[in-house]
């Protein structure tokens, strides 16, 4: 006889989710670096491109969304060591829906989701004056899993 799960885990970090409602775009990865799914994503180069977050450059009004997997990038069947995507690579950025998200802490749903400046972590409580970036329109949906993973709502388009 089969095993019954009780539990199922949120997803990977970068996993759509609830996709009744979600709108994705594809922009060209102006980071210099690869972008992980999951990572949360700024605009760069006017209105053409996105790029990781930068402590010394990135404001909260140029946060687009948040790198979401690719069908054909998938941990899978590729290995989490190629879930990202590269420089130039065209990234697929969530701008408004449901998406699955590490975290170090455990998080409440309705939270609002900080970026720390120090070392670009999503946390859910703001540091001190000046050490967070408020993402605008992002909540914690659900509580974070045994994987460290919690889906997050974008309630609305930022930027684009």
């Amino acid at each position: 006889m089969g095993k019954v799960l009780k539990t199922f885990t949120n997803g990977y970090p970068g996993a759509v989710s609830r996709s009744a409602d979600n709108v994705i775009a594809a922009m060209k990865n102006n980071a210099g670096a690869e972008i992980p799914f999951g990572a949360p994503v700024f605009l760069s180069d006017g209105e053409k491109a996105c790029e990781l977050f930068n402590a010394e450059e990135s404001i909260p009004e140029a946060f687009l969304g948040f790198a979401v997997r690719a069908a054909d990038k998938t941990p899978d069947a590729y290995g989490s060591s190629l879930a990202a995507y590269g420089e130039n690579d065209p990234v697929e950025v969530l701008l408004r829906g449901s998406v699955v998200l590490y975290f170090d802490s455990n998080v409440n749903p309705g939270a609002p989701v900080y970026i720390r400046k120090s070392d670009g972590k999503l946390v859910v409580t703001p540091g001190a004056e000046g050490s967070t970036v408020c993402l605008p329109g992002v909540t914690v949906r659900t509580p974070r899993d045994t994987a460290h993973c919690a889906e997050v709502a974008l309630t609305k388009r930022n930027v684009i």
